[in-house]
């Protein structure tokens, strides 16, 4: 976690001490991280919702769209999106839950489209994997799910941060993330991108007081005071926008952490900018390591996002050498996963693959 995110969640806390609850700074600071976040993604910021996590993010999403007999998944996608579509099955809402099953770890496009077809509503794909490292190509993905009139929704949480994310060349239908890992923030916040043709007429299934038309946001930018007019409860008119994904109020703390993060890693290091000249060189050096001392890669070499996946015959004990090394790696079944950021150093690359050189 970078100074800046320390800093600015502290002084939040002091200004709310002095104070009271800082409630008109934080709606400003909820559009300013909207803002950020959408320009980080090529979308606009009425296309992205503040949500408190990627889970979170995924089941308002889903729950907007108009479902109907199968959905299908990737062979290695985080768990979270399985057990929401494993879910909306039990209760009726689909039919079917698809998982794709390539011959190996990593799916081709030919195994997507043979999982894939006019019966499909929703089609999920991480966009790097959490478990391979594999980045899918989520421009060509969204052209198959597209050609059977189904939604592509991509779990980012490995990408946006690392890698250049554009949600429009991409064709993604929704996207969502959460606030720490690449995007380097606190727990507890995260966004949630919605493309014009979910959001237009979008009918949700659930619904908060802060996901309405006129509601909090819209009276704060008139200048109107909180509760100056009552919300009518008598009906529902869901907000316009993406912000009908943001049901209840948002985690305030985090999101203080989450937009210093932003403003650090946008303005003042361009670090997705760096992903070609800094953090794909420290991968590239990393697999060409591996394979130097022997090590299979999981991780395809031609999907060089920011994880690496190796296999090891004993990852817990490797990454427990390691850390006492001061190196910090993911240990998993049968393989250990490393993951450079733009924070990282070649010195720092050469250190890990020469304590796995002398012990492994």
């Amino acid at each position: 976690m970078s100074r800046p995110v320390q800093e600015a969640i502290t002084s939040f806390l002091e200004l709310w001490d002095r104070e009271g609850e800082p409630w008109g700074e934080a709606l400003d600071h909820v559009e300013e991280a909207r803002r950020l976040f959408a320009s980080l993604i090529g979308a606009r910021p009425g296309e992205v919702a503040v949500t408190p996590g990627a889970t979170y993010g995924f089941n308002a999403l889903v729950s907007m769209l108009k479902l109907g007999g199968n959905a299908v998944a990737g062979p290695a996608n985080f768990p979270t999106t399985y057990y929401t579509l494993h879910a909306l099955r039990r209760r009726g809402v689909l039919r079917e839950v698809r998982i794709v099953k390539p011959p190996g770890e990593v799916p081709s496009l030919e195994d997507w489209e043979r999982a894939i077809d006019d019966e499909t509503s929703l089609v999920v794909a991480d966009h790097v994997s959490w478990i391979t490292g594999y980045m899918e190509d989520l421009k060509a993905l969204a052209e198959v799910a597209h050609r059977h009139g189904a939604v592509l929704v991509t779990d980012a949480f490995h990408s946006v941060g690392v890698v250049p994310v554009d949600v429009k060349r991409l064709g993604v239908d929704g996207l969502v993330v959460g606030s720490y890992k690449w995007l380097m923030g606190p727990h507890g916040a995260g966004f949630a991108y919605a493309s014009p043709s979910i959001l237009d007429g979008a009918e949700p299934l659930l619904s908060g007081w802060m996901a309405i038309r006129d509601g909090v946001l819209d009276r704060y930018a008139r200048g109107e005071r909180l509760f100056e007019r009552p919300l009518d409860i008598h009906g529902l008119a869901p907000a316009g926008d993406a912000r009908v994904m943001e049901w209840g109020t948002w985690p305030i703390l985090a999101l203080e952490g989450l937009l210093a993060s932003l403003k650090h890693m946008i303005m003042g290091l361009d670090a997705p900018g760096r992903y070609e000249g800094h953090t794909r060189v420290l991968v590239e050096r990393l697999m060409d390591g591996l394979e130097e001392l022997g090590y299979t890669l999981i991780t395809p070499r031609a999907s060089k996002a920011g994880i690496v996946t190796f296999r090891h015959r004993d990852p817990y004990q490797a990454a427990n050498m390691l850390a006492s090394k001061g190196i910090i790696v993911s240990p998993r079944p049968g393989r250990i996963r490393v993951s450079p950021h733009f924070y990282n150093t070649r010195e720092e690359v050469e250190a890990l693959l020469d304590a796995l050189g002398r012990r492994w």
